[in-house]
């Protein structure tokens, strides 16, 4: 389990999840579409990897505890 941040910049907010690292992104980016109401240009996924695709593991793709995930337009 990883712990993330999601960042509701323009609302000035903050929240922490608990993910597994097996999750894939695609996965990651539909619970928070469903939960938030964003689109899913709206979902910045701050990882260290490149080519990241919806098909990896957060793990894969570079994220781990303490990584954020940028939200624009949700409301937390």
């Amino acid at each position: 389990m990883i712990s993330i941040e999601l960042i509701f910049p323009l609302k000035g907010k903050r929240l922490c999840m608990r993910v597994a690292e097996t999750t894939s992104v695609g996965e990651l980016k539909r619970y928070l579409i469903t939960c938030f109401g964003v689109e899913k240009e709206d979902i910045l996924i701050l990882a260290s990897g490149e080519n990241i695709s919806d098909e990896m593991s957060l793990a894969d793709a570079g994220m781990h505890t303490g990584s954020g995930v940028l939200i624009e337009n949700g409301d937390p």
